[in-house]
């Protein structure tokens, strides 16, 4: 009774939480953590230290790579290619953001995308929430197929406490195929959302007044013709060199420093601190390179997006980790003994 109590406590302030946003997700469940150790008499958990440091290693380098104009280059192409292409624009916006994921490791990065979709989407006659709510979805999946995510990494170590090793090459080998086809089944699915504009009563009167068609086929949002100086094209070289750094390191632990553990085993280290490392040091070298003004990286949309996340996460996570511990023997046994009987 005192577990279904506890989940419930959790799934309110979840629900609570959600309709405040994200920081306003992390400070509600500071709620539920004074519920539980002050009233339920639980031992508080360990917020998620690793995650949270990586998440900001790597949103740190995405708001240099932002600021320096590394990701308008990025962003550039990505809209040149559906411009090329904008009949299928529901089915190829949805991939394109799941790849810039794939790319930089956050889905933050492709928030300047979606004005870009949209316009496609309504020059071409097609309802824009079709290709817009799977690129959303899209741009998350991403992070489960990225090299330089903590999903991907976390996975590994997984997998190693598990007794099996697998490098991050052969994980991705499996995670980008299974995130890219579920993209792009979420995308078929989307093709016949909701009714065509031109059968569209609603849509249709709505755009008889001449304000309102202006609101909706106003002015085009792009970087097509856009001159970018080469410091923008030199920032998105040195991040690709970091993403590639990254995936060499995590296919081959033979490269990494090696330190003795408790035990006096040497060990490689861990591709968490991989990955902190190498998004500083791809940081720090945008920094010099392209003559980025560090104070501006903190304005950067991507920044602040991140942190916001980052927040989010360390209020969510030791909520419920504090939640799920102080019932993790009985959720063992239990979980242990359905398998047992079901193999």
């Amino acid at each position: 009774m005192e577990m279904f109590l506890g989940f419930l406590v959790l799934l309110a302030c979840l629900i609570i939480g959600v309709r405040h946003g994200g920081i306003g997700l992390a400070v509600i469940s500071g709620i539920g953590l004074v519920i539980y150790t002050f009233i339920f008499g639980y031992k508080p958990g360990t917020p998620p230290i690793d995650v949270m440091l990586t998440i900001l290693a790597v949103v740190t380098c995405a708001g240099f790579l932002q600021t320096s104009g590394g990701l308008t280059v990025m962003l550039k192409y990505a809209e040149k290619f559906l411009r090329n292409n904008p009949k299928h624009v529901t089915i190829l916006a949805p991939l394109t953001t799941w790849f810039l994921t794939v790319l930089c490791g956050t889905g933050h990065v492709v928030y300047t995308m979606f004005p870009i979709i949209y316009d496609i989407a309504i020059k071409q006659n097609i309802r824009p929430e079709r290709p817009m709510a799977v690129a959303s979805v899209a741009s998350q999946m991403g992070i489960c197929a990225s090299p330089v995510s903590v999903a991907i990494v976390s996975i590994v170590g997984f997998m190693a406490t598990a007794g099996h090793n697998y490098s991050v090459l052969q994980i991705l080998a499996v995670a980008m195929p299974a995130t890219g086809l579920g993209v792009f089944m979420a995308a078929l699915w989307s093709y016949r959302r909701g009714k065509d504009l031109d059968k569209d009563e609603r849509f249709q009167e709505f755009i008889k007044d001449p304000a309102n068609k202006e609101y909706v086929y106003g002015d085009s949002e792009s970087l097509m013709n856009k001159e970018l100086p080469p410091s923008f094209y030199h920032a998105m070289y040195i991040f690709f060199t970091g993403i590639i750094v990254i995936a060499i390191l995590g296919n081959f632990p033979d490269l990494l420093p090696h330190f003795p553990n408790a035990k006096g085993d040497m060990k490689p280290i861990s591709m968490t601190a991989v990955i902190q490392m190498v998004m500083l040091l791809v940081a720090a070298t945008i920094l010099f390179v392209c003559k980025v003004k560090a104070k501006d990286v903190g304005n950067s949309q991507v920044f602040k997006s991140g942190i916001v996340a980052l927040v989010s996460v360390y209020g969510v996570a030791w909520m419920a980790n504090t939640c799920f511990g102080a019932h993790m023997t009985f959720l063992k046994d239990f979980l242990g003994n359905a398998v047992a009987q079901y193999p």
